[in-house]
């Protein structure tokens, strides 16, 4: 990286920790309407859960241009391989972290001073085994649980080897007293599509 790529890299890194310090919903946005309400919601993180080549610069420009701190789920988006190349390509439109199942995609991310987060979905025990070991050669920035039920079950193991692990819940909440649940239980932030829970 560049020293200028560096020190963008380090600002978006001390937004993000700042970010999950005073706030804890994330808002996952599925299409233009969810992106509206967003915008003109409290929250300050916002999931891309859809996009394509045509209207994603303008996307991030609009999240960007309303403070918000958008992470792109390069997995859900149409017209995008799951190549390392998008990481860079979606650096430069804007995007302050990426999300993905692939971790060769956040390495490369990692390397364009983007934020990481790893996707699971918490299916059985062998399914939190293979993240185990995916940790143990890459660590990103946070590790998203799905379906977010699963999250009380899952971050105690992860965090008795990765202690410092920043772990992200979502799918499957229905209610304000489920994601008070989750933070109790150690979670770090939730993930919610329902503009409901968009207060915070």
């Amino acid at each position: 990286m560049t020293s200028r790529s560096s020190t963008i890299s380090q600002a978006i890194s001390a937004e993000w920790g700042e970010l999950l310090e005073k706030r804890h919903i994330i808002a996952a946005v599925r299409n233009m309407e969810a992106l509206a309400a967003a915008a003109n919601s409290p929250t300050k993180a916002v999931c891309l859960l859809f996009g394509n080549p045509l209207n994603i610069i303008e996307i991030l420009a609009f999240l960007k241009k309303q403070r918000k701190f958008p992470l792109v789920n390069l997995d859900l988006l149409t017209g995008f391989s799951r190549d390392v190349i998008n990481a860079e390509y979606l650096a430069s439109c804007g995007a302050a972290g990426i999300i993905s199942t692939h971790y060769d995609v956040l390495r490369a991310a990692r390397k364009h001073g983007l934020i990481t987060v790893q996707r699971t979905f918490a299916l059985d025990s062998s399914a939190i085994d293979a993240e185990l070991r995916t940790l143990s050669q890459f660590m990103p920035d946070a590790v998203e649980i799905l379906p977010a039920v699963a999250a009380p079950r899952v971050v105690g193991r992860l965090r008795q080897t990765h202690p410092q692990l920043c772990v992200l819940a979502g799918g499957l909440i229905s209610d304000l007293k489920e994601v008070e649940y989750l933070l109790g239980v150690g979670v770090n932030a939730v993930s919610v599509s329902d503009s409901r829970f968009w207060i915070a």
